[in-house]
């Protein structure tokens, strides 16, 4: 008995494994744009970086992005030294969350208002963040079928990050990210 109930199970398994399964649809890019905003010296800074990696997931509607604060520029060469070298040993930062939606519509659909809660992992420290942004349809024979705009605020303190000389603690975080249709669309 205990002989035919192998093979029975090998094959169950097999058969399991062979079945065509829904398959998740996630999409990555790599060039999101990124505009973080604040006070340097009592003059409006922005450092900006285009090296932005997003994960979203169309079914879900969850989100996971991703930056390398050394890509991060300013107009200033002395605070690009200082932003480069204080990037040694914090790692990335990585934002968590889920849209307020139920999924992510690539073909026509109305502008979808943003208003959710993430999580912000920066320095093995994790805060939740309350983003507002926009999804927007972009009409197009191209690949990008809509624009994802978020924006939050944070404190670096928050964070334990030491602010060089006349930098405000408060930032504003504005993102930019293009969202591909999905194939055969």
């Amino acid at each position: 008995m205990v002989k035919n109930v192998k093979p029975i199970l090998i094959i169950a398994l097999m058969l399991v494994l062979t079945l065509p399964g829904k398959a998740q649809q996630i999409y990555q890019t790599k060039e999101g744009s990124i505009g973080v905003i604040s006070l340097y010296r009592d003059a409006k800074l922005i450092a900006n970086s285009n090296q932005l990696f997003a994960l979203i997931n169309y079914e879900t509607a969850e989100i996971q992005l991703t930056l390398n604060p050394a890509t991060l520029r300013t107009t200033i060469d002395s605070l690009n030294v200082k932003l480069i070298n204080s990037s040694i040993g914090i790692g990335p930062v990585i934002l968590k969350g889920k849209l307020n939606i139920p999924y992510v519509n690539t073909l026509s659909h109305p502008d979808h208002k943003l208003n959710f809660e993430a999580e912000l992992h920066l320095k093995e420290i994790v805060k939740l963040m309350y983003i507002t942004g926009e999804l927007k349809h972009i009409a197009s024979n191209g690949t990008i079928s809509c624009l994802l705009t978020l924006n939050f605020k944070l404190g670096l303190s928050d964070f334990e990050i030491a602010l060089p000389e006349g930098l405000n603690n408060e930032i504003t975080i504005q993102i930019a990210q293009a969202v591909l249709k999905k194939p055969n669309q």
